[in-house]
């Protein structure tokens, strides 16, 4: 019910008249929380992924508009379940973090308010990252156990297999046992992440509707104007 009243708004918004202004639009929901095109903007003002060389916008929207979506799933999660506000985080720092990937304060602010956007934007992002990796690192970090067997099994698989096909001389198990030790440790914590995503996917429904050329394309930021009291409005000291 909920998923086709969010589609029926988005369907209005897609369908205003031509001299009309979509102030907003919704490209996907979590449950009854939408993700806005702006939410899929300032992800990609803040470089929230990697953007591989070559790569296409409508992939990179893809994968943000996945990264928001699991980040909301997430949150969602912990909110409702109570764990969010046992947890240990500092929103502060992740925000900073995230201005930085944005080109500094002066920057971000520029193409922030072009979009509609401000740092209360920035900050419920830097919730949502803060929390997730607080839970990653507190609750499932600590379950993640790496046994002698699991080492073992991985050095004759990964290490001596691969080696020995490149016609080379593995190393002995003791020189790369902490290494392997690091590779199961990521990858079990990698399911567990998975596993979590899922659990959350199956109590919130997701539905997606966009157009990924469209998504998360920022508008151009305005250069600055060389005054004071400019300055002053976007929150930078002049």
């Amino acid at each position: 019910m909920i998923a086709r009243l969010i589609a029926v708004i988005f369907l209005i918004l897609c369908h205003l008249p031509a001299h009309g202004e979509t102030i907003e639009e919704v490209v996907a929901a979590v449950g009854p929380t939408p993700i806005l095109r702006s939410d899929i903007i300032l992800s990609r003002l803040v470089q929230l992924v990697e953007i591989t060389p070559g790569e296409s916008d409508a992939a990179v929207t893809g994968r943000l508009l996945e990264t928001r979506i699991n980040l909301e799933l997430q949150f969602r999660d912990l909110e409702e379940s109570g764990t969010l506000y046992r947890l240990d985080f500092d929103v502060t720092a992740v925000s900073e973090d995230l201005i930085r990937r944005g080109g500094g304060e002066e920057v971000l602010q520029r193409s922030l308010v072009a979009n509609g956007l401000d740092l209360g934007d920035v900050e419920e992002l830097a919730l949502r990252l803060a929390s997730a990796r607080a839970y990653i690192e507190q609750r499932l970090k600590p379950r993640i156990r790496v046994t002698s067997d699991e080492i073992e099994t991985a050095y004759q698989d990964i290490v001596v297999a691969e080696m020995q096909t490149a016609g080379q001389q593995p190393p002995p198990l003791d020189q790369v046992r902490d290494d392997i030790r690091r590779l199961l440790t990521e990858r079990k914590i990698n399911d567990e992440i998975e596993a979590w995503l899922a659990t959350a996917a199956e109590n919130h429904e997701v539905t997606r509707f966009y157009r990924p050329e469209e998504a998360a394309r920022p508008r151009p930021t305005p250069e600055p104007l060389p005054t004071a009291r400019a300055d002053t409005a976007l929150g930078t000291a002049p």
